[in-house]
């Protein structure tokens, strides 16, 4: 756990307390750019093995709220990563559409 003593934003050690966030830790806010801060931030990063892991289990088309439980990560947080999945996709991706059989 990391222990800030300036703002993230600005770098300034002029900050003050700021009353409580909704989860109890102590808020800060910076005197010359406002911001506001926890003091000891949890890295909720998700590492590249997990964003894998997650990938293909979207492949496998189960629910998304089932892949959030298991995988331990936010409902908000797996439909961004849709989106950047989805964009990161060729616009066209070289599928021609089957036509009408012939009949015979």
């Amino acid at each position: 756990m990391a222990i800030r003593d300036a703002c993230p934003a600005c770098g300034s050690h002029q900050y003050k307390k700021n009353g409580h966030t909704r989860h109890g830790k102590h808020n800060h806010q910076c005197k010359t750019c406002d911001r506001q801060f926890t003091a000891h931030p949890l890295d909720r990063r998700i590492a590249p093995k997990q964003r894998q892991r997650i990938a293909q289990l979207l492949e496998e088309r189960l629910s998304l709220r089932g892949i959030c439980r298991t995988m331990g990560v936010s409902l908000t947080w797996l439909l961004h990563f849709m989106v950047a999945c989805l964009t990161a996709c060729p616009d066209h991706l070289y599928a021609q559409a089957p036509g009408r059989p012939e009949r015979s």
